[in-house]
């Protein structure tokens, strides 16, 4: 399938010896996303590198991501979660990468 929608990507902070890249698929859905990544920060072992896609994010989430320096990518509209994933992937600076929603919770010690 074909978009016409173009694709936003942000690199966002280096995260050096980072464990492997986290996508993190997200719709309109920032209050969930803040508990997801906020989860993932203060409940990590290890050094990861977070990365959103923002479909539309017409709620806040875009600007949000961007203000915690975070990578993304960014569409308009929904592509689907098979589209943000493979967005997201290239930009990934780890040999592993694992996939979470942006409802999700990582508990203590997750990683």
């Amino acid at each position: 399938m074909q978009y016409d929608l173009p694709i936003l990507s942000f690199v966002g902070q280096d995260v050096p010896n980072a464990t492997f890249s986290i996508l993190i698929p997200s719709w309109n859905n920032l209050e969930l996303l803040k508990i997801c990544v906020d989860s993932i920060i203060k409940n990590s072992v290890e050094k990861h590198q977070i990365i959103i896609h923002v479909n539309q994010g017409n709620d806040g989430t875009l600007e949000w991501v961007k203000e915690q320096k975070l990578a993304f990518t960014h569409s308009q509209g929904n592509v689907g979660v098979c589209y943000a994933m493979n967005a997201m992937a290239k930009l990934s600076t780890t040999d592993y990468i694992l996939y979470m929603n942006d409802d999700m919770y990582a508990c203590p010690n997750w990683d």
